[in-house]
Order: C-alpha cells, then structure tokens, then sequence
C-alpha cells in the first residue's frame, strides 16, 4: 500500500505511460492536473510531452494518508483486519487519514478544477486509485469492480454547468 509513500514510476509504469500518451490525443485534453508525488508528475510530463500542454501540480489530489499502512504489503498476516477496514467511513488507520477528510480535500480540489475550467472542453486529472475509489464510491455512489482503477487506466467524468460530476466511462484502459 503505497498511501503517501512518494516513489517514483517503475519501468513498466513508465513504459505503459509513454505507450498510452499518443492515444489519448484524441480526448481533446487542453490541461493536465496532478497530485504533487513523483509518479503522478512523472505520469502528468509524459503525456504532456506528447499532446502539448501544461501540467499543474495540485497537493490536494494526492493519495489518502495511510499512517501505519503506508508503504506496508496489504498481503502480511499482521495488517490484514486493518486493511479489510479501509473503504469503511467510519475507520482511520493509526496515524492515517479518515475517509471523511480525505474525500473533502479530494473532492473540494475536484470541484475548483471543475469550476474553473467550465469552458475548457476537457481537462485531465491525475491521481492515485485509493483516493479516486473513495470518490467514486462516496461522493458519485459508483460502488463495483470497475470503480477501482486499474494501472494507467482512468475514468471519464463529465461536468455540467454547475460543476457537479457525472460518471461518463469507468475504467477506461487504452493499453
């Protein structure tokens, strides 16, 4: 669980990425936003490098604070009742971040991209797949499988005229 543990993209992240970025030149994406961890920047320049626009760092899209879990393997005997506990709202791992408050930052952060961008035709958020399940699941009420995010896949969402969100793709793999 990487949580808050900012490393940066593996070879086959990077791979994928640059494999990816030329696709996505027909979404017709006019801004990149992105959490400020080093995969998602790294993830951010590599498509900007190929369709041409700028990237803005955003601290408020980065991933949930895990506390205790960060950096640990969701797969050790010892974290396992933790770690099932996770997508509940009621539960803050120790030294962690609630679902509460990780959905007001993240989703506060996604409404002013929304607003300020009303007139832009698309805009793309990168993020982390904790943080965009909690959203989707909490605040769009999209509970499935293809809620969560595989790698370097994405969803589209579109916005109305008042900045609410409404589920448009999910899981959407150009690889």
């Amino acid at each position: 669980m990487l949580g808050q543990t900012d490393i940066p993209l593996c070879e086959i992240g990077i791979k994928n990425v640059i494999n990816i970025a030329p696709k996505m030149n027909h979404l017709g994406i006019r801004l990149i936003y992105c959490s400020s961890y080093i995969r998602s920047i790294q993830t951010a320049n590599i498509i900007s490098s190929v369709i041409g626009v700028n990237v803005i760092k955003r601290e408020n899209l980065k991933e949930r604070h895990l506390g205790v879990l960060d950096g640990e393997f969701k797969d050790a005997l010892c974290w396992r009742d933790v770690v099932n506990k996770l997508g509940e709202k009621n539960f803050t791992p120790e030294g962690g971040e609630s679902v509460d408050n990780c959905l007001n930052r993240f989703t506060n952060e996604m409404k002013r991209i929304a607003n300020s961008n009303l007139d832009e035709e698309n805009v793309l958020v990168v993020s982390h797949g904790g943080v965009i399940t909690l959203f989707m699941r909490y605040m769009l009420h999209i509970d499935n499988k293809l809620s969560f995010l595989d790698n370097c896949s994405f969803h589209i969402l579109d916005t109305d005229r008042k900045g609410n969100f409404h589920v448009s793709k999910l899981n959407v793999s150009l690889i």
